[in-house]
């Protein structure tokens, strides 16, 4: 049999990695524009800041080491087109155009950037920063520069915002939405977040018109004003890649991605799609939704291993748990915004608590503010915290109380561990437990 996989990825090479773990016969083909595989995004911004030396050094496997796994993978070479109803695509690498059969075809084609709509002069000092080429790019380019503005990127972008500017550049975030990390943060926890950092001037809504050049500058026309720079990161927003599933007969789903199955089936006979590319389901609302993280793209890929294994399996919906860090403070997110369930006419209670990760006479301390969201009858549904202390462990366990769906007075008669040097005594997502059912029983 043979698998052929559009995209390396995290989850196209997540996939052929785990079905080669287990099956040496398959033949396992991948195809991927790119130069560049084996990497995580989420570490541009330590390279570009310094903590990480090199590019090279988050590369963490070359094409010989799947080659070496009998994992055959085409770097930079596009896929043009899928023949659904003869098993065949087509592929071109520089000037050569060729053919595949297939047995079965998974689509991890990843997303696009959207184009700005604002009017840009020329693009001379203006990048895009999505991956590690961009990386490059962006790293030689600012080496002899000292003004740059980032516009509305998402999590790499802030990041790496900070990280220049602890590097001595005079960095300015210019925000199109009313905060930062908007899908993340409702407005008052993305506030906080600036409000703690220093080193970054930022501004939000930004209604930016255009981008000209005046000599060696760049002028950001915005809000009737201007601000002049020296390089210019452009907007992170993407959209799912879905031309090639068009073109197989696929059918999109209402969020503009791949519409799968529990088992990750499109409607079209031996044709699965993985990643950023597909929509899921929401545990919270029930409905389509899109998960655009790393962390669902590795877990779809090991749910399809073990399908294509004979190990049924189904993904389950998603509730979308992020951690990162920006500036000096790290942030984390469970379920849904706040804004998100206005916007969808969903009626939550909500409440942001100030408290501390130890104990509060610990002399190392670490604030910690968290927003937490529930429905009416207390049951929680999204969750959002602030601190420069770890998050990862605190988060994780609130992904899995939303995914249990409990309610606040279910939560604070939950066993949480306790130390003075590690955490309070009455665990801090308790404390905003009991600040919410404060609100309820109003």
């Amino acid at each position: 049999m043979r698998i052929v996989i559009i995209g390396a990825g995290a989850a196209g090479l997540t996939l052929a990695s785990n079905i080669r773990e287990n099956d040496d016969e398959t033949e396992i083909v991948i195809f991927t524009k790119s130069e560049d595989i084996a990497y995580s995004p989420c570490a541009i911004p330590l390279v570009l800041g310094g903590c990480i030396e090199s590019f090279d050094d988050i590369i963490m496997h070359d094409v010989n080491y799947y080659l070496e796994k009998n994992i055959n993978i085409h770097l930079s070479t596009t896929v043009t087109g899928v023949d659904s109803s003869n098993k065949k695509i087509t592929f071109e690498k520089g000037s050569n155009s060729e053919s595949m059969t297939y047995d079965k075809l998974v689509i991890a084609a990843g997303s696009e950037l959207i184009v700005p709509e604002f009017e840009i002069d020329n693009m001379d000092n203006i990048f895009s920063l999505t991956n590690i080429s961009d990386g490059r790019l962006i790293q030689e380019s600012i080496k002899d520069k000292k003004e740059i503005v980032f516009i509305s990127n998402m999590s790499i972008g802030i990041e790496s915002a900070y990280e220049l500017a602890r590097n001595g550049y005079d960095v300015t975030f210019l925000e199109q939405s009313f905060g930062i990390l908007p899908l993340f943060l409702d407005e008052e926890m993305s506030g906080k977040l600036v409000e703690l950092n220093k080193g970054v001037t930022f501004e939000t809504n930004a209604d930016i018109t255009k981008i000209t050049t005046d000599g060696a500058k760049k002028e950001i026309h915005y809000n009737g004003k201007s601000i002049s720079a020296d390089v210019i990161i452009l907007p992170s927003n993407k959209v799912p890649s879905t031309s090639l599933a068009i073109q197989a007969g696929c059918e999109i789903g209402d969020f503009g991605a791949v519409k799968i199955n529990e088992y990750l089936e499109t409607n079209v006979e031996d044709i699965y799609a993985i990643g950023d590319c597909v929509e899921v389901k929401s545990h919270i609302t029930g409905t389509q939704t899109l998960s655009p993280a790393g962390t669902t793209a590795v877990r779809q890929a090991m749910v399809l291993a073990n399908n294509f294994l004979g190990n049924k399996m189904t993904f389950d919906p998603v509730v979308n748990t992020v951690v990162s860090k920006v500036g000096d403070y790290n942030y984390a997110c469970s379920g849904i915004t706040e804004s998100f369930a206005n916007m969808i006419e969903m009626p939550v209670v909500s409440e942001c608590i100030e408290t501390c990760q130890k104990a509060r006479y610990y002399p190392q301390n670490n604030k910690l503010y968290i927003k937490m969201i529930c429905r009416p009858d207390g049951t929680i549904v999204g969750c959002q915290m602030l601190s420069d202390g770890d998050l990862s462990s605190r988060i994780d366990v609130l992904s899995f109380i939303i995914t249990d769906n409990l309610k606040c007075e279910e939560l604070i008669q939950k066993e949480f561990s306790y130390t003075p040097s590690l955490t309070m005594v009455v665990n801090p997502t308790v404390q905003a437990a009991l600040e919410i059912m404060k609100k309820i029983e109003k």
